[in-house]
């Protein structure tokens, strides 16, 4: 079985390779994993919020699916240049973003369930 700091990771790390394959090289990271939750924020600078996380944040917003959890979170990382976020999308239960003085933040949030 899957540790939820396992789960963490993977979610943080697949963002992470997001933000690189579109160019971001500079970014804050905030990361916090409880009993409760894991909350993951990325912030770049930008001056817009660009269309490409129009189809992320479509993919992020997929509902989880809590019974084939464990499936979706070993898959996380395994694949090619051609990246498809709707695991991901189906490995965290919240997603948004936000422009705000010209910082992008991408926001998601998992809640442990045992």
């Amino acid at each position: 079985m899957i540790t939820e700091k396992s789960k963490a990771t993977r979610i943080m790390k697949e963002l992470i390779g997001y933000f690189l394959e579109h160019c971001y090289f500079q970014f804050d990271i905030k990361f916090n994993l409880d009993d409760e939750k894991f909350d993951l924020a990325i912030s770049t600078p930008s001056e817009d919020v660009p269309t490409h996380f129009d189809h992320l944040m479509a993919d992020l917003s997929l509902e989880r699916e809590v019974e084939i959890d464990e499936y979706y979170n070993a898959l996380l990382g395994g694949h090619g240049t051609d990246h498809d976020y709707t695991l991901l999308g189906k490995a965290v239960d919240e997603s948004s973003i936000e422009l705000e003085d010209g910082i992008l933040t991408l926001k998601v949030r998992r809640y442990n369930r045992k």
